[in-house]
């Protein structure tokens, strides 16, 4: 009950904050199949206690949390973080071995960050209590997969696919592509300004993703992904029709 709480928690107000005081630590979660456990660090920025709630889920947004059935757990489930303090949260996987073995598998990590209620009346009457989610990728990578971590750019390519453009991705990974440009030389870690996605695109292993551009008669185009670190790899890539 307290779960399905903190989760629908929404209560009619007035005024609220719009960012988040409960932040984590990183922006996606890599579960090597070897590991035991993987830790996830939080801090509450704010001046007052954060209750905060957390689960993962396998992509629908819409279920709650004890309706989710996923090959993981996180814990703890519910905890209330003082002001300035932090939380480990630790991520274990149960039942894994269910999932592919050639190649990467996608979950992702929801923090529900409850504010308190202010504890004078007057002020009470006039609140609105909103939980704001944080959600991050969760990614189980297998061991032995046929493809370095080190070497994804190098099975990416741009091709026609009835009639549109998609992204070849023939790596065990997924990729989160940020910037596609047509590629003409020089430094490939220069600042251009020329993007032509108009947003992230998110490719899955062994797939190729269809992508909203039209593309010139360049021959190579400059890509930028992000790493496991969430910092953004370039690389030149080659565009076949």
């Amino acid at each position: 009950m307290m779960l399905r709480y903190f989760t629908l928690l929404a209560t009619l107000c007035y005024s609220w904050s719009t960012a988040a005081s409960v932040v984590v630590n990183t922006t996606r979660v890599i579960y090597s199949q070897n590991a035991k456990v993987v830790n996830v660090q939080l801090v509450n920025k704010s001046t007052t206690p954060h209750l905060v709630q957390t689960w993962i889920d396998d992509g629908n947004t819409e279920t709650t949390p004890e309706k989710i059935v996923v090959p993981f757990s996180v814990a703890p489930a519910v905890v209330k973080i003082d002001s300035g303090e932090g939380q480990a949260l630790k991520i274990s996987a149960r039942n894994a071995s269910e999932l592919p073995a050639d190649r990467e598998s996608v979950f992702w990590l929801n923090v529900l960050d409850v504010p308190p209620v202010p504890e004078v009346s007057e002020d009470r009457a006039n609140y609105l209590q909103v939980a704001l989610r944080s959600r991050i990728k969760l990614f189980y990578r297998p061991q032995g997969l046929a493809v370095n971590v080190q070497d994804i750019d190098q099975h990416l390519a741009l091709r026609r696919q009835k009639g549109a453009t998609c992204l070849d991705n023939q790596s065990p990974y997924y990729v989160t592509l940020t910037q596609l440009t047509p590629w003409r030389g020089g430094d490939v870690k220069k600042t251009v300004n020329t993007n032509l996605l108009s947003e992230t695109a998110f490719i899955a292993p062994f797939s190729c993703h269809v992508l909203p551009v039209q593309l010139t008669k360049s021959s190579q185009y400059r890509i930028a992904r992000m790493d496991d670190f969430g910092s953004k790899q370039y690389a030149v890539i080659s565009y076949t029709l």
